[in-house]
């Protein structure tokens, strides 16, 4: 794709709620991953929450359950900066995402100007075909043993913008796999083929935020979610109040 830089912190909105939406914007993320893998969140809620995030100057993504045409297609059309498409395990998998997100020639995505994404109807086609392909990014998740050993070929696909580690999957999948190497190892070995390659490469951060920018690599993180924001705020709250609360008694 073309433009500017991937933006580099973001946040996983789970909650079927778009004012958590204005909320990350106004604590100062970059960009928000709206989960319709693993949240709650209808189509039409995700359609307010892209039109409210451009609104608000966040950069609206979604995470999608996979690559059927309506799981991508409600997105794209209502306006999203881009998919993060999970379970992308090998160069075949990340070719099929590119032809469910992309026009002609890359892909098969279907034209529609009625909606956000074409202004309504305002938008020249031309002009949202060159949109819809060379401004929209396409963030596949690598979630497998087998996706860290071919990163470098799923993230050299024409039409992937960024690779994603996904952590919990990968935790998961290690359990009960079979072979050498510790998973850390694993994904060490990847960042440093990312890097290698000039992939753009992305992660979730849990307080190693400094760490995975600096040292390690990584162009963009996903901080954490709205639902463990608010668990930590009211837990920090209650348990500052807790001791005085007990002590006054009833």
């Amino acid at each position: 794709m073309t433009g500017d830089a991937f933006p580099r912190l973001g946040a996983w909105v789970k909650l079927p709620a778009p004012e958590s939406v204005e909320l990350l914007a106004l604590a100062g993320f970059d960009f928000a991953v709206i989960d319709a893998e693993h949240g709650a969140i209808d189509s039409r809620t995700a359609s307010t929450m892209i039109g409210l995030a451009r609104g608000c100057g966040i950069a609206p993504f979604v995470r999608v359950a996979g690559t059927a045409p309506r799981d991508v297609q409600v997105p794209l059309d209502a306006g999203a900066a881009g998919l993060f498409v999970p379970q992308v395990d090998d160069a075949a998998r990340a070719r099929d995402a590119v032809r469910a997100t992309r026009f002609p020639p890359l892909g098969r995505r279907g034209a529609s100007t009625s909606g956000r994404a074409g202004r309504w109807g305002l938008a020249a086609l031309g002009d949202y075909l060159r949109s819809g392909n060379d401004e929209v990014r396409l963030v596949v998740q690598a979630e497998s043993v087998g996706a860290l050993s071919a990163i470098v070929e799923i993230g050299e696909v024409t039409g992937v913008d960024a690779v994603f580690i996904g952590p919990t999957d990968l935790a998961v999948a290690d359990r009960f796999r079979e072979g050498d190497g510790r998973l850390a190892d694993l994904v060490a070995a990847a960042e440093r083929r990312c890097a290698d390659h000039g992939i753009t490469l992305g992660a979730t951060a849990a307080g190693n935020a400094p760490e995975l920018l600096d040292r390690r690599g990584y162009d963009f993180l996903v901080l954490g979610a709205d639902t463990t924001m608010l668990r930590q705020g009211a837990h920090t709250l209650v348990s500052g109040a807790r001791p005085a609360a007990t002590e006054a008694g009833p």
